[in-house]
């Protein structure tokens, strides 16, 4: 094997300042290669305590403590509001500064498409993917419509032949997932009959009162009425059957629609991240994924873990990117 060669001109005195280069290189490049935090992390979140995001916030936050994963305290910062814009721009007000990040969701990749939002996945650093939340859509146990098959067929002689509920502004990701699915089993989108509430809650009560004929929420939110006998789950929107008790309910993917959509959950930076602060966080955050206790809460709660580093998570955000625009046009949603 060639070995690079080093040369050295004592003779004209260059040595030393040769030495010296080096070594100055060397100290740069370690410097540049093993950031850390040198004061207490941000962990901010878009949401206001109590919610799912929040409570996964400090899920995250217990884990790094109690496995001593940073080497300066996490503290959550709440700052709801603009549907996670607020938290958006107070990260970005960060530029280039590692001790701020941030839990991302799937409105990351809406809200700014919908004009809800300035800021974008394009504007922040994306550090890395860490799981998936699907969406389900339901009925109430008295309904005629007994699949998602049958909900497709329905929808597309006629897509005002059934309402469909969604939550909390129009253009939300369990509205985008709701018309991903349809879409995908040939209904036209700018025909449905659609109405929006505040939460997934008020949704689901809407159809079980028999005042709209499907509801759109989160799997986990779905399930829950479900087990009570209360409602029928059609499909959900992920790209195979999950396990436990989803395995006897079928994806749109089995029903006819070629699609899956997810509110993911990953983590975000400023902009202006160094390399070697990407690479930190990037280390932690699969040793997150590692921790049993981690991995337990999402299976618990119906999330399909799935951690990607940096480069993999871009990629996911570029793929998704083009479908989302291209649904929020046709529900003439796109700013």
């Amino acid at each position: 094997m060639n070995r690079p060669r080093v040369f050295t001109q004592r003779r004209r005195g260059c040595g030393g300042l040769l030495a010296l280069l080096l070594l100055a290189m060397t100290a740069g490049a370690g410097a540049q290669g093993n950031w850390q935090p040198t004061r207490p992390v941000e962990l901010v979140v878009g949401t206001g305590p109590g919610s799912a995001p929040d409570s996964t916030a400090r899920l995250i936050q217990e884990v790094l403590r109690a496995k001593k994963l940073t080497t300066t305290p996490v503290t959550v910062m709440n700052r709801p509001g603009g549907g996670g814009a607020l938290g958006w721009s107070y990260l970005n007000s960060r530029a280039g500064d590692a001790h701020y990040i941030m839990l991302a969701a799937g409105n990351l990749s809406v809200a700014h498409l919908t004009g809800a939002a300035t800021i974008g996945e394009r504007d922040l650093t994306i550090i890395a993917m860490l799981f998936h939340e699907y969406v389900a859509l339901s009925v109430r146990t008295e309904s005629p419509l007994k699949s998602g098959r049958e909900l497709l067929d329905k929808l597309k002689a006629d897509p005002a032949s059934a309402s469909l509920a969604v939550s909390s502004v129009a253009g939300s990701t369990t509205h985008i997932a709701a018309a991903f699915a349809l879409k995908a089993g040939g209904v036209d989108l700018k025909k449905l009959r659609t109405v929006v509430f505040d939460t997934s809650g008020k949704s689901i009560s809407a159809a079980l009162g028999g005042h709209v004929d499907v509801a759109a929420s989160s799997l986990t939110e779905a399930l829950g009425h479900a087990r009570g006998g209360r409602t029928r789950i059609l499909g959900y929107t992920a790209p195979r059957r999950l396990g436990g008790e989803l395995a006897k309910i079928p994806t749109w993917r089995e029903q006819g629609a070629d699609m899956d959509f997810s509110n993911y959950r990953g983590i975000a930076g400023p902009k202006g991240m160094t390399a070697a602060q990407l690479a930190y966080w990037e280390q932690v955050l699969a040793e997150l994924d590692r921790d049993e206790r981690w991995r337990a809460d999402l299976e618990k709660n119906l999330m399909d873990r799935d951690y990607q580093s940096s480069v993999a998570a871009r990629r996911f955000l570029e793929r998704i990117a083009v479908p989302i625009r291209a649904t929020l046009d046709e529900l003439g949603l796109l700013k």
